[in-house]
């Protein structure tokens, strides 16, 4: 089992569970998979769940104590296990939420049960469209959680996947990379960042860990300081970032303003002599807001 047949059978599964709208019916999926909910106020905070078996149905117990979108995945993460046929690999019969949440060291069952759950979440064929219409900036990514009832973290690496633009979303934890999510247009332009490296200093994600006097910031900061080397005819990037203090983690969205030609397609009619010229005068061509609201 890889990514794309985990998201795959995700599809699948919905378009047989018959889903149609947004948030999605979490009754309606697990109902497809023999499976029944039943939520629970007695387990520790530190427990999301586990799934069990109960004259012949599956039954996935969840904290009710959790807030409702860290309950969905970790009802559809258990839904995962159960509709990928995947061994539970979470150390023990309980899901732990520093399993669900963290990134450190995760076994890749537990990762591909992650993006089965990210899939129903949001799934392609509403979410995929809506993202590609839309303005890229945290804001859109907290109001798409908040309609499809899931969380930051699975939204944010969702949109950038989806973005109709150079997009990444990065997820650091205790200081350093642990996930990016790309759209395939950063893809194209090879705009890699390295796995678990430190969060870089002048970011503003860096920025934000280290001072701590703020929980979100946006700012338009040179592109070599995510991406190694930079990117081609690209100086800069917009990076909007926030702080999940209660599991040490930041969230950051990047992008390129695409609605400004990059350096060196600008279809003037200088020639590269004077285009090399004005890169050197040291005034860059800084982007305009105009995708950020």
């Amino acid at each position: 089992m890889n990514e794309f047949a985990t998201i795959s059978r995700a599809r699948r599964f919905l378009k047989e569970a018959g889903i149609k709208s947004v948030p999605v019916d979490l009754k309606r999926l697990t109902a497809a998979a023999n499976a029944r909910i039943k939520l629970v106020r007695d387990m520790r905070d530190d427990e999301s769940g586990q799934t069990t078996r109960l004259g012949g149905k599956h039954v996935i117990i969840v904290n009710g104590n959790h807030r409702a979108e860290r309950q969905r995945f970790t009802v559809l993460h258990e839904l995962g296990h159960i509709v990928l046929d995947l061994p539970s690999q979470h150390g023990g019969p309980t899901l732990k939420t520093e399993t669900l949440l963290g990134y450190r060291g995760r076994p890749e069952e537990e990762m591909l049960c992650d993006v089965f759950a990210a899939e129903c979440l949001l799934p392609y064929e509403t979410f995929g469209k809506e993202v590609a219409d839309s303005d890229i900036s945290m804001e859109t990514v907290k109001s798409f959680a908040r309609a499809y009832e899931a969380s930051l973290t699975a939204t944010g690496s969702r949109f950038a996947l989806n973005a109709n633009a150079p997009c990444a979303f990065v997820l650091s934890e205790a200081g350093r990379v642990r996930y990016v999510s790309r759209s395939k247009y950063l893809n194209e332009l090879k705009g890699w960042i390295g796995f678990n490296t430190p969060v870089p200093r002048d970011s503003v994600a860096g920025r934000l860990m280290r001072d701590g006097m703020k929980n979100e910031d946006y700012d338009e900061i040179p592109a070599d300081v995510w991406f190694d080397g930079g990117i081609r005819n690209r100086p800069v990037v917009e990076e909007e970032s926030m702080v999940l203090h209660e599991w040490n983690q930041c969230l950051s969205l990047l992008w390129f303003d695409e609605s400004v030609s990059p350096l060196g397609e600008r279809g003037d009619t200088g020639s590269d002599e004077d285009e090399l010229l004005k890169e050197l005068d040291g005034v860059l061509p800084w982007p305009s807001k105009s995708r950020r609201r």
